[in-house]
């Protein structure tokens, strides 16, 4: 998922510092962390966006080309399956 760009790894040091951050306060809340779960998520631009990479992305029919917004991780807790 995160290759060798210092961009990615930096990404991933902030990312790993929240998670660990969250965790530590859903432990001290008293919450049971038996039954965590994590979703990775990406936000994209809107499907109207005219940028360069969404245009390339309608040009092949492939939505994944679309420019990101933002990345990020959802945290779950309990015993559904995290679509709540």
């Amino acid at each position: 998922m995160f290759g060798r760009n210092p961009r990615d790894k930096a990404l991933l040091d902030m990312s790993m510092k929240q998670v660990e951050k969250l965790l530590r306060d859903m432990q001290k809340e008293g919450k049971d962390l038996s039954q965590l779960k994590f979703r990775k998520f990406q936000k994209t631009h809107f499907t109207s966006c005219t940028c360069p990479r969404c245009l390339e992305a309608k040009r092949q029919k492939n939505p994944h080309l679309r420019g990101i917004l933002e990345d990020g991780i959802k945290v779950y807790v309990g015993e559904g399956d995290g679509s709540e």
